[in-house]
């Protein structure tokens, strides 16, 4: 899956695709630079994803999930989570596609965003 870039205009992202992305510049503990996020949905060229960090120290804060490295998903190395920091981005800011989420995972994560945001 590595190596495919991104046409800002071009196809659909889907959900639970794994990309490296520029994230801008946050600030205090909020997750900035280029890094892995997963992919939750797409429109209006704003795409909303969860980044990911490979601090293992992450892992004891609330609405986190242990991504492991699997060649399906592309990750150079085991992974955290930071659901808490969902973000909205331009998709331009997506550089390259380097996978997908299993279905399990995936279903862990919607869990914790109702949670998260008490949805119902």
């Amino acid at each position: 899956m590595r190596g495919k870039t991104h046409n800002a205009w071009g196809d659909q992202m889907k959900k639970g695709e794994t990309w490296f992305v520029d994230v801008p510049e946050g600030r205090g503990n909020e997750q900035k630079g280029k890094r892995p996020c997963i992919v939750l949905g797409e429109k209006n060229g704003v795409v909303c994803a969860v980044p990911l960090t490979s601090n293992d120290a992450r892992y004891q804060l609330s609405f986190t999930e242990l991504i492991e490295q699997t060649p399906k998903n592309g990750l150079r190395e085991d992974s955290i989570a930071l659901i808490f920091q969902l973000k909205s981005l331009s998709k331009e800011r997506f550089l390259e596609k380097i996978g997908e989420i299993d279905e399990k995972t995936q279903d862990k994560i919607d869990v914790m965003i109702k949670e998260m945001l008490k949805i119902k």
